[in-house]
C-alpha cells in the first residue's frame, strides 16, 4: 500500500506546475525609462546585438553609468533608487576593460580610480568555459545583483552553432534569473552580412526566442545609435550617444528619420529573403520564415506580415501568400 501511495503521489507531481489563475498577477518592474517608455524588466533576459566595433559594449557602460549616477543621462532614466551591478567580460584585455569601466564612472560623476561597491566588473578572458560559468554562478549567488551584464555570452559554450549547447546555456541563464530575480543582459554579435541582422549561430536564434527586449547598436557619423528591435512590452524610442575627444560619453540627439518609410523598406527587404527560394507559402510558414530572416519574435513577425498585406507588398490567393507583382 505504501509503495502504491508513493507511485500515485509521484504521478500527481505534474499538478505542482499548473498556473493558479486565482492568484494576483505582478506587473513587470522595469529598470529604466528610455524616451519616457519603461523598458528592461527585472528578472528577464535582455539582448544587445550589433556588428563588430559598432558600440554594443559601450551601450552597456552607458546604462551602467545611468544606474550609478541615479539620475537621467539624455533620454535614459533609472527607475530604481539603487542598483547592484555585475559585469562579466570575456573579450577585452584588462587595459580596455579598465578604460570602459572608468568611462562609465566618469559619466556617473564618481571617482574612477577606485572600485565602487555597487559595480563589480570581472575580467574573464583567461578563464576556461567551466571556470567562467562557476565564477558567474558564485558571484550572482553571493552578491545578489539587480542586473548582470555578460559581454561575450558566446564564450560560455564551445560551439554557438550547436543546438544542444545553445539550449543548455540559455536554460542555465534562465535558471539564474528565476532563482535570483536578476536581469541578465547578454551581448552577441550579428552576422557579418549587411542583409542579415540575425544574432550569430543557433545561440543567437534560440536566445532571441527567450529575450524580453533586444537592442541593436550601430554607428553613424561618430554616433552610437540604439534601437529596440524587439520587445514583449511597448518598445522604447531610439537613443544616441558618442565618445568625445577626452574619451568620455556625451549624449546626442537620435537621428530623426521617416520611421514609416524606413519600416516599410525593411519589411520589403525581409520579404524578399523569405521568398527567395519559394514562390508562395502558407501564413504559418511565412511568419516562421519572417521570424528567422528578421530576427524578431513571432508577435512582431505577425505584425509585419499584416502590415505587408495592408500595404500590398504581398498578395493572398487560395490561402497562399506571395510577393505582389511589381
Amino acid at each position: 500500500m505504501k509503495f502504491k501511495a508513493e507511485i500515485t503521489e509521484d504521478k500527481l507531481k505534474y499538478r505542482l506546475h499548473i498556473l493558479d489563475l486565482s492568484l494576483p498577477a505582478n506587473e513587470p518592474k522595469f529598470m529604466f525609462s528610455i524616451g519616457g517608455v519603461p523598458t528592461i524588466p527585472q528578472g528577464e533576459l535582455v539582448g544587445i546585438k550589433g556588428r563588430a566595433k559598432m558600440g554594443k559594449s559601450q551601450f552597456e557602460y552607458y546604462l551602467i553609468a545611468v544606474m550609478l549616477a541615479n539620475t537621467s543621462r539624455g533620454s535614459v532614466r533609472p527607475l530604481q533608487d539603487r542598483y547592484k551591478i555585475l559585469l562579466f567580460d570575456t573579450e577585452q584585455s584588462q587595459v580596455s576593460l579598465k578604460k570602459c569601466c572608468q568611462r562609465a564612472l566618469n559619466f556617473a560623476g564618481l571617482p574612477a580610480d577606485k572600485n565602487n561597491e555597487c559595480f563589480l566588473p570581472f575580467f574573464m578572458r583567461p578563464l576556461s568555459i567551466e571556470e567562467r560559468r562557476k565564477v558567474i554562478a558564485d558571484a550572482v549567488d553571493a552578491e545578489k545583483p539587480d542586473i548582470v551584464f555578460i559581454d561575450g555570452v558566446r564564450d560560455l559554450l564551445q560551439d554557438f552553432n550547436s543546438l544542444d549547447q545553445s539550449n543548455d546555456l540559455i536554460q542555465w541563464l534562465l535558471s539564474l534569473t528565476a532563482e535570483h530575480g536578476c536581469t541578465i543582459v547578454s551581448v552577441l554579435h550579428q552576422n557579418k552580412s549587411k542583409d542579415d541582422g540575425n544574432m550569430r549561430g543557433h545561440l543567437g536564434t534560440e536566445l532571441l526566442n527567450k529575450l524580453t527586449d533586444c537592442f541593436e547598436v550601430s554607428k553613424k557619423d561618430g554616433k552610437f545609435l540604439v534601437t529596440c528591435t524587439d520587445s514583449r512590452n511597448v518598445p522604447c524610442g531610439d537613443l544616441a550617444f558618442s565618445i568625445n575627444g577626452e574619451g568620455n560619453f556625451q549624449t546626442e540627439e537620435a537621428v530623426s528619420e521617416d520611421k514609416n518609410s524606413a519600416r516599410a523598406a525593411e519589411i520589403q527587404r525581409v520579404l524578399k529573403l523569405c521568398f527567395k527560394d519559394k514562390a508562395s507559402m502558407r501564413y504559418g510558414e511565412l511568419v516562421e520564415a519572417y521570424q528567422l530572416e528578421a530576427a524578431v519574435s513571432e508577435r512582431t513577425a505577425k505584425s509585419h506580415v499584416r502590415a505587408a498585406k495592408d500595404n500590398n507588398f504581398i498578395v493572398v490567393q487560395d490561402s497562399l501568400y506571395s510577393l505582389a507583382p511589381k
